[in-house]
Parts: C-alpha cells; sequence; structure tokens
C-alpha cells in the first residue's frame, strides 16, 4: 500500500499509529513546551523502559525529537509545525462552522 511522503523533500514515512514511536511522539506534541525523562515516558505511554531510548534515538534520527539534557521533547520545528496546523482547523471551523455543507 502506497505512503504519503511529506512534499518538503523528507524521505522518512510518518511515524505509524499503534507503535512506540507513535506513543512517545503524542505525548511529546500533547506537550510541545516540556521535556520527559525516559522513565516519565514509560509511565505515561506504557511502552516498555528498554524500548524508550532506542525508539527516541530513532526519532531523533528523523528529526521529529530532540534531547535537552537527559530530557526528550518534540522538535521545535514538528511541534510549529503541529501547531500552525491546529490553528488553521480552529481558523476554518470558526469561518465555516462543522457542516461544511450550510
Amino acid at each position: 500500500m502506497p505512503i504519503r511522503i511529506d512534499s518538503s523533500g523528507g524521505d522518512t514515512p510518518p511515524v505509524k499509529p499503534g507503535t512506540n514511536a507513535h506513543k512517545l511522539l503524542t505525548v511529546l506534541l500533547d506537550h510541545p513546551d516540556m521535556g520527559f525523562s525516559p522513565k516519565e515516558l514509560t509511565e505515561l505511554t506504557d511502552v516498555p523502559h528498554s524500548s524508550v531510548h532506542k525508539t527516541l534515538s530513532r526519532l531523533q534520527e528523523k528529526g521529529l525529537v530532540r534531547k535537552v539534557d537527559s530530557y526528550w521533547a518534540v522538535a521545535e520545528d514538528v511541534a510549529a509545525s503541529e501547531i500552525a496546523n491546529a490553528v488553521s482547523l480552529q481558523q476554518i471551523e470558526a469561518e465555516y462552522g462543522d457542516d461544511a455543507y450550510g
């Protein structure tokens, strides 16, 4: 099955829902201004502690997360993109409401 690739030239596919990477990234995106220790991420996501660091390292290689001291956070440009998308959706809803056919 084909997958959508970001048109900005990135060659990495999106994080698949249901994976450890998706669980960790979701928590970090929900709190873009905070950093979490691996232990905290384990408690929040139920991702095994032995998998957290390895998964975060892979996400860091893809540019999705960053490490600050011993804490992990969503990458600044990823957070900015998610915030921009949320604001755009809010503007569309404010303009057109929730009924696209009204």
